[in-house]
């Protein structure tokens, strides 16, 4: 037997002394080779092994497994249950499976074993492998144990220490997390798990995107500065830098991150302790605190504002330096009281003093608010001052006062300019020929209505103001949808121009060109449209406009023209003249030419370069040759008058200029008339009158639009009709003065079809 187990150790000794043919497996010298080599291998393995073999499962077991053992007595030779009867319900199942032919392993597996004298909980992890013998079946189980009660409980221990730590963490207000030596948080409250962190902002790339650290003066810091890479290098971040953190919602809070280094021990690497608290409201406080700092020194540095304090008990006054300029002081002047009240102007020094003294009365609200003119002490300038504030009032006596002052000079000055803008344009509106009106686009009501509209349109300004319905009632059915189409490009931000008809109330039909144009508002949108109405009636050539710089002349020159039964306005310059010209009716110009504010021929030739269609005669003391009339009636003029001149020359050349104009006004009415004619003919009239314009016969016109020739006399009649002409050259006239080209003559057939 000595020879079959030499290096057993203490196991392998008792294995061979022991009284073997007294258990169920017989003499050592009997056993079959495969128990000899399964004890043989454990005996020599060092990791704690036992062996029970044969079907009363006779146990071995090797020195490594002996401090299993614990204080039981020696179960070499015995059977495995009875060894380890007080837990055999447990590992029986195993051993049996075993014997089956079925390994098994466990891991951590609980045992209560009777050890050292009493019952002791044990943790092990063990595989039980069946051992095949030279009958083909299994002779025994082969247990390779460790004992891992130590490591469980140290683990067990460990949990139960992290879990109060846990608990101490949940109680805690703020997140906290513990960070190991590469950034991973690797424990965390509930707090610190709601941001989704898994490393520390300053090693994680991506979390450094949603957390941005800043200095105290709003600088953006570097990840290499952020608390938790500062406390990995061994530095307390005490109290923490402030964090703009974007969650995972996308919302968007401050937090103030602190850190610590630590360390558990002395051989551990340098970990952290990583503390984030929300101060939300905090800096959410402190930003409209700038806000509101950045706005009023905004109002002081843009607006000119002067914020300034008042003693009412020892009447001190704390002025800046822009407040003591709107005085006329320099800035080191002393102001006081009386300083103060000797730059009043003095019209406006009652007013002042008057809210001085409602304004420190307990009875009242202690609002001060008011403007008035200061005339400066060092400089003598006039300037306007608005001035608020508010008093502060102890046991009904008044004990401070702060406020702001403004300088409105220009303001005061802009509202002027303003009244007498306004004024002029009052003036320009009521003695225009020409209706000026404003329309707002929201509402579609005309806003303003010039006088000259009643004379027009027949009706007065009051009924047809805040009815959006009446002006359009005005335009002729056929003229509707053009004026409807240039307001729709004026609020697209474009400048038009129509012609339409008026019918009036009592049936007079009036022409009118209007001028769209929008008016934006402060922020550039188009909210209005104005424009200037001019009626276009054929003109009766009553109106003479009369442009002299010469005050008498320009008196006595009118009141004869008047006498005569002209409707004449007089203009002391050219640039007058020519600022009124586009509103003006139709009419004649008289201009003198003799005094240089009058423009001279700059005045023709302006009117002609603008088609403004008034014709302008001239009156000057000019040479008798031939050079100067053609130079004057190349510049635009229609006649030319050397002074001094008979009234019957100028009141013939007028009547041929209103003739000329009555003509002219005929001729476009006419046109006018006929395009917007041709512009609602259908297209098979339209064809018909092509061909008709070409020349050709019924017959042609109908082999051409595939129509019979009597359908086609049927559309020639109605062509005739609407366009009111009574023969074919009457027709072609029509067509050329609407500006619809004839085309060519084609030959005729000799069908007997009339032409």
């Amino acid at each position: 037997m000595a020879e079959a187990f030499p290096n057993g150790g203490t196991m392998g000794e008792r294995v061979r002394t022991h009284d073997w043919a007294a258990t169920p497996l017989g003499a050592a010298e009997t056993w079959p080779q495969s128990l000899r080599t399964a004890l043989s291998i454990m005996l020599s393995s060092a990791f704690p092994t036992y062996l029970a073999w044969g079907p009363e499962l006779t146990s071995f077991y090797n020195d490594a497994y002996i401090p299993i053992m614990g204080d039981k007595p020696n179960g070499l030779g015995q059977p495995f249950p009875e060894v380890w009867s007080e837990v055999w319900d447990t590992i029986g199942p195993i051993t049996h499976r075993a014997m089956q032919g079925e390994a098994s392993y466990f891991e951590d597996l609980p045992l209560t074993l009777m050890r050292h004298g009493h019952p002791e909980a044990t943790w092990f992890s063990f595989s039980y492998s069946p051992i095949g013998d030279e009958t083909g079946g299994v002779g025994g189980v082969l247990c390779t144990v460790h004992e891992t009660t130590e490591r469980v409980r140290a683990e067990a221990a460990l949990r139960e220490s992290e879990n109060k730590l846990a608990a101490i963490l949940e109680q805690l207000p703020v997140g906290v997390g513990l960070v190991d030596q590469e950034g991973n948080i690797t424990l965390s409250n509930r707090i610190l798990q709601q941001y989704a962190l898994d490393k520390v902002p300053s090693r994680d790339p991506i979390q450094g995107e949603r957390w941005r650290g800043y200095t105290p003066d709003g600088q953006r810091l570097s990840p290499s500065d952020y608390p938790s890479a500062r406390a990995l290098r061994g530095e307390t971040v005490v109290p923490g830098i402030d964090f703009l953190v974007t969650l995972p919602n996308g919302q968007e809070i401050w937090t103030r991150v602190s850190a610590a280094p630590f360390r558990n021990t002395a051989q551990e690497g340098l970990g952290a302790v990583f503390v984030v608290q929300v101060v939300e409201r905090e800096k959410r406080t402190e930003q409209a605190l700038r806000e509101s700092r950045a706005r009023l020194q905004a109002a002081i540095d843009l607006v000119g504002l002067s914020p300034y304090t008042w003693n009412p008990i020892t009447g001190a006054l704390d002025w800046d330096a822009q407040l003591k300029a709107m005085w006329g002081l320099a800035p080191d002047a002393h102001v006081d009281h009386e300083v103060w009240l000797s730059g009043i102007h003095p019209e406006d020094r009652p007013r002042v003093e008057a809210a001085i003294a409602q304004c420190s009365d307990p009875a009242g609200p202690g609002i001060y608010a008011i403007e008035y003119r200061v005339i400066g002490i060092g400089d003598g300038i006039e300037r306007w001052v608005s001035t608020q504030g508010r008093t502060t009032f102890e046991h009904g006596r008044p004990v401070a006062f702060m406020g702001a002052a403004l300088d409105i000079t220009e303001r005061k000055r802009a509202e002027a300019a303003l009244r007498e803008s306004e004024e002029r344009f009052r003036q320009f509106a009521e003695n225009s020929s020409s209706t000026l009106w404003i329309m707002n686009f929201e509402t579609m009501n005309l806003e303003y209505l010039s006088p000259a509209f009643e004379a027009i349109w027949g009706e007065t300004v009051e009924s047809t103001l805040g009815d959006p319905s009446r002006w359009s009632r005005f335009v002729h059915p056929d003229d509707r949808e053009r004026a409807r189409g240039a307001l729709e490009r004026v609020r697209l931000g474009d400048i038009s121009t129509e012609e339409f008809r008026i019918v009036r109330s009592d049936g007079v039909v009036r022409w009118i060109r209007n001028t769209f144009f929008p008016i934006p508002d402060a922020q550039g949108r188009i909210r209005r449209a104005g424009g200037v109405a001019q009626d276009i009636t054929r003109p009766d050539g009553r109106f003479v406009y009369v442009v002299d710089a010469d005050e008498p002349a320009r008196q006595i020159l009118t009141r004869g023209l008047r006498d005569a039964g002209y409707d004449v306005r007089a203009f002391p310059s050219g640039k007058a003249f020519l600022e009124a010209a586009p509103a003006l009716a139709a009419g004649c110009v008289v201009l003198d030419i003799r005094q240089p504010e009058a423009g001279g021929l700059s005045i023709p030739r302006e009117l002609k370069a603008r088609r403004i269609g008034l014709p302008v005669i001239v009156l000057g003391a000019l040479q008798s040759d031939v050079k100067s009339a053609v130079q004057v009636m190349k510049a635009g003029a229609v006649d030319v008058l050397s002074i001094p001149y008979a009234p019957d020359e100028l009141l013939a050349a007028l009547a041929s200029a209103a003739a000329d104009i009555s003509q002219a006004d005929e001729r476009d009415q006419e046109a006018h008339r006929a395009r917007g004619r041709f512009a609602e003919m259908p297209v098979r009239e339209h064809e018909v009158l092509e061909g008709l314009l070409a020349g050709q016969t019924n017959k042609q016109i109908g082999r051409a639009i595939g129509l019979s020739p009597r359908t086609v006399e049927t559309h020639r009649a109605h062509v005739m009709q609407r366009l009111g002409a009574r023969t074919i050259p009457e027709l072609v006239r029509i067509a050329a003065l609407a500006g619809v080209p004839a085309r060519p003559q084609v030959s005729r057939d000799d069908g007997a079809d009339k032409p």
